[in-house]
């Protein structure tokens, strides 16, 4: 039976850093001639944009930051802000709400895939197209040969952007129109895997147009997705699979009629999703870690309303760690500060970030949600034992193992948890805090539950040993504070873990 080994890592009075997410993201334009950009860390107005968009818009730039091209989902402008050659005539249209998502291509520098998605179902559908940067004396240009390649229709205005699990690929993922299917496109060094993994669950998008529009988001490691249904104001979150391309788990969020649900939008740590409320001005919170689909439901949390309850609509993660959204019609973008923090301590913020003589509309730049993706390192890492444990801090315990997805621990465990037990009969006044946690993969509330009875199952095991009940206490915290990148199996690994601590 597959099994694997729970490792304990030690973190050290100063907690992990945070590593700064990627520069593709640093520069946005969107709404009327607006744009900023991150490069300095904070956001800073740009006025050089020629783009004027109700809604949809991309814009990518390279590796060190520079902006390298951005779009309308019609029409696409190059870093000299002037039409690329080829660059017009595209498929998509500004008032869809996510009109373009720019990928690079794997493992082909200066080649880049532009997805683009119609208004209102349209007929045109999603389709690609191919730019390559080193056309027109690196300023780039659209291909001839591949210029709006049409992948199916009609779909929804929704589409989100996220890397496959082994960290090199990337899912393009959008909805069927009068459907209850996402589709799920493999972007690979090879190209684009036309025959999409198909997911048919959740609610029929289907009835008024308005029900097209709203957007959809992965977070940013890829474990999940949430999509806006506008005319009937409903938010549905989803488990993803980012190995395998299925979507699946729903769980569907009810606003207030006339709410007009568009914008979602995850925290960095993937804990929490955020919704704007056009038609209300509103944001709402969501805590995904909440326990239950009930508990997650009943979380919902108004943080903020505009100032006039103006039009508020998307809601995008940025480098800085923060999530800004546009005040309809203003020369402002308002900011979640915090939006790893359950509760009022998101610090929402109104007019938070000056657009100088630029207006905002409803839409903000659809990215590559693993642009977001924020590494947590450890500084200190120490395994337990028996001739340094001390009191106060928390251990690494190897050999702890489990089968895949379960909770009873395996006879090859017990070795290592028979020095814990030596430990405290030594030391009558010991008492052990033990905590469980897994990594990213599955549903987020059901990690907190195994990893509750990971280390529960540790706590029976002590009590077996004629350890009193009374000297132990455990927890699970799921995949919410991770130690090590979950973008690869060895980061995964570190994060698949029970912690524990003694205490006097």
């Amino acid at each position: 039976m597959k099994y694997f080994s729970l490792i304990f890592w030690f973190l050290s009075c100063v907690t992990a850093q945070y590593v700064s997410a990627q520069k593709e993201a640093d520069t946005w334009y969107f709404g009327t001639k607006a744009g900023i950009s991150f490069a300095s860390g904070t956001p800073v107005a740009l006025s050089d944009s020629q783009l004027e968009t109700d809604e949809g818009c991309s814009v990518i730039s390279d590796k060190t930051g520079k902006m390298l091209f951005y779009t309308d989902g019609i029409s696409v402008w190059n870093s000299m802000h002037q039409l690329m050659p080829n660059g017009k005539e595209l498929k998509g249209d500004p008032s869809s709400t996510q009109s373009g998502v720019c990928i690079p291509r794997p493992d082909h520098p200066g080649m880049y895939y532009l997805f683009t998605v119609a208004a209102t179902g349209g007929a045109s559908g999603i389709a690609y197209s191919l730019i390559d940067m080193k056309l027109e004396n690196g300023l780039g240009d659209v291909s001839e040969t591949e210029k709006n390649i049409k992948l199916t229709a009609p779909v929804t205005e929704k589409m989100t952007a996220v890397k496959h699990r082994n960290g090199k690929d990337i899912w393009v993922i959008t909805h069927k129109w009068q459907s209850a299917e996402f589709l799920a496109y493999l972007v690979t060094a090879a190209g684009i895997t036309t025959a999409p993994v198909s997911s048919v669950t959740g609610k029929v998008h289907e009835g008024p147009e308005l029900n097209t529009q709203g957007y959809m988001k992965s977070n940013p490691d890829g474990s999940n997705l949430a999509l806006a249904l506008e005319a009937i104001d409903y938010v549905e979150i989803f488990d993803f699979d980012n190995e395998k391309g299925i979507v699946s788990q729903p769980i569907s969020l009810k606003l207030k009629d006339k709410s007009y649900v568009y914008g979602v939008e995850f925290s960095p740590d993937g804990s929490i999703l955020y919704c704007s409320a056009a038609g209300t001005g509103e944001i709402y919170q969501v805590n995904l870690q909440a326990g239950s689909p009930e508990a997650i439901q009943e979380s919902t949390l108004l943080i903020g309303t505009t100032p006039a309850k103006e039009w508020v609509g998307a809601l995008q993660l940025a480098n800085d760690g923060k999530i800004y959204f546009p005040i309809y019609k203003t020369s402002f973008l308002g900011v979640i500060e915090s939006p790893n923090t359950v509760g009022m301590g998101c610090l929402y913020k109104n007019n938070a970030v000056s657009l100088g003589d630029r207006q905002a509309t409803l839409g903000l730049p659809t990215f590559s949600q693993n642009f977001f993706t924020q590494d947590q390192t450890v500084q200190d890492v120490q395994y337990f034992d028996v001739k340094t444990v001390t009191t106060g801090k928390t251990f690494v315990l190897q050999n702890i193992n489990f089968d895949f997805g379960k909770y009873t621990l395996q006879p090859t465990s017990f070795a290592e948890l028979k020095k814990v037990v030596a430990v405290l009969q030594q030391n009558p006044g010991y008492k052990i805090e033990i905590s469980g946690h897994t990594d990213n993969i599955g549903n987020k509330s059901s990690n907190i539950l195994l990893s509750q009875n990971r280390a529960k199952a540790v706590q029976d095991y002590l009590i077996s040993q004629k350890i009193d009940a009374a000297r132990i206490s455990f927890n699970g915290f799921g995949s919410s504070k991770p130690i090590a990148n979950n973008e690869t199996d060895a980061g995964r690994a570190k994060n698949r873990r029970v912690e524990f601590v003694l205490m006097k």
